[in-house]
């Protein structure tokens, strides 16, 4: 939703085609609109669209949201990963990503072993101690935290 900041339609090409520009990478690409959902495109009220959101985003009637160019999506959205913390080891592989403050994906089972241990029993402290006492623990035991969201 909110990679609308990002994502700009330069020029409407065909009713379905358009030439877009992603600020962030500095792309200017073409993109289409699949063809399946050219109607759901064309829905432009909230709910189904509202300010802000990528131009492409579409909220159907059942609540699901759909990407109408997802086969020509840019870079930035392929490589978009909702997280709120990404985990790395000593090599500065991705070893874990976190979801919300407790929900670790990772297939390293001591930085599992670790975040069940000592990490997800502080989920409920405050933000920024939450933060600082996650990206203690981690380092003491090689691992490196970027923080997304506190």
């Amino acid at each position: 939703m909110s990679l609308g900041r990002h994502i700009q339609v330069i020029r409407t090409t065909s009713p379905r085609s358009f030439l877009i520009s992603v600020r962030v990478t500095r792309e200017t690409l073409p993109v289409q609109v699949v063809p399946s959902l050219v109607a759901l495109f064309s829905r432009t009220d909230p709910p189904a669209w509202e300010r802000g959101w990528c131009p492409f985003l579409r909220r159907q009637d059942d609540g699901i949201f759909s990407c109408t160019i997802y086969p020509f999506r840019p870079r930035i959205c392929h490589e978009f990963r909702c997280m709120t913390m990404r985990i790395r080891d000593g090599t500065g592989q991705e070893v874990g990503r976190v979801k919300g403050r407790s929900s670790l994906e990772s297939s390293d089972p001591r930085l599992v072993q670790l975040w069940n241990d000592a990490v997800a029993p502080l989920a409920g402290l405050p933000g920024d101690e939450f933060a600082s006492r996650c990206r203690g623990i981690l380092a003491s035991h090689g691992f490196d935290l970027e923080i997304f969201d506190k």
